[in-house]
């Protein structure tokens, strides 16, 4: 009896098994460091706009806020990534908590405006500066 209840309904329910099974087994294994905010992540959440910084994503996925923060530089790249957490393309995943899903909608808006990279202050800006040259 317990046999007939573990079997798969359809073709499409057993299809569907096999695409979890792959991914499974291709997703590479957690390690412990997937567990908390690389330092990466930390500073990328600092430079983040506090209304932009994804809490909800960082405590319960931390490995997903790791991955986003190393691609940060790179807007192409972030795009893509992010565009891979938001889109079901292997079918039957479970989704994010509504939460996190509007985090990431947030963090895909702001990535996709123009970025203003801050150039800091060298000494030779700062002695022109008070020198009165720059």
């Amino acid at each position: 009896m317990l046999e007939v209840l573990k079997q798969p309904q359809s073709v499409a329910d057993e299809a569907a098994a096999a695409v979890r099974e792959f991914w499974v087994r291709a997703r590479r294994p957690e390690r412990d460091c997937d567990q908390v905010l690389s330092d990466t992540a930390r500073h990328w959440l600092r430079r983040l706009p506090p209304r932009r910084r994804p809490r909800q994503l960082c405590i319960a996925h931390p490995r997903l806020a790791n991955r986003i923060a190393w691609c940060w530089h790179d807007a192409v790249l972030s795009t893509q990534v992010l565009e891979d957490l938001l889109e079901d393309r292997r079918g039957g995943r479970r989704g994010f908590a509504p939460a996190i899903v509007r985090e990431l909608l947030r963090l895909r808006e702001l990535n996709a405006q123009p970025r203003v990279e801050v150039r800091g202050e060298t000494l030779r800006d700062v002695e022109g500066r008070i020198a009165g040259v720059v």
